[in-house]
């Protein structure tokens, strides 16, 4: 069975924090997933799907180093379509993955934050998930938060962009993504 590691966030944007997570499960997996949330079971606020995806597409450029294969799926789009009243749960994506793909061993992928008891327990059918699908749980090694980005973005002026500490936030080309589209600002 392949094994796949699936790594859902609102990637809003994706960070060098998300990047320290997918190195540390890349020795697990042959392949990682990143599914960007279309419906975030937390009700938190994301630029357009279509718009992380396009950061996500730059965020993938800078993975050179990963040692297995890495991709974007936008699979909650089609599961939040089907139901458009609710959101798209983390049971509900390893679920369907697992129904659509038989022949592969699905684990999920979490960061600290997600890890955290307090956190972990507010996951719809969490206790189910971990019966049933294995946890890879990162420990942060890299303090870099999607709202410390969309913070710097949003206070700083068109022609002040703080690259400096940006770039130690995000990946040299979702900055430059971030840049070209001039997004949360």
């Amino acid at each position: 069975m392949k094994r796949t590691g699936v790594f859902g966030s609102a990637f809003n944007p994706p960070t060098r924090g998300h990047l320290d997570v997918i190195q540390q499960a890349a020795s697990e997996f042959e392949h990682i997933l990143l599914v960007p949330s279309a419906a975030h079971a937390f009700n938190k606020q994301s630029l357009s799907l279509e718009a992380r995806a396009g950061l996500l597409a730059a965020f993938c450029e800078d993975m050179a180093d990963i040692h297995c294969s890495v991709t974007v799926s936008l699979v909650e789009q089609k599961l939040h379509q089907e139901k458009p009243d609710r959101p798209v749960y983390t049971w509900t994506l390893l679920n369907h993955l697992s129904q659509q793909n038989p022949d592969t061993e699905f684990s999920f992928i979490r960061g600290p934050d997600n890890a955290a008891p307090e956190t972990w327990q507010r996951f719809y059918r969490h206790q189910e998930i971990s019966e049933r699908w294995n946890i890879f749980t990162a420990r942060e090694n890299i303090h870099a938060r999607s709202t410390l980005v969309r913070k710097l973005l949003q206070n700083c002026n068109e022609s002040e962009i703080p690259e400096q500490a940006l770039a130690k936030l995000v990946t040299p080309s979702v900055l430059a993504h971030l840049k070209a589209k001039n997004l949360y600002r």
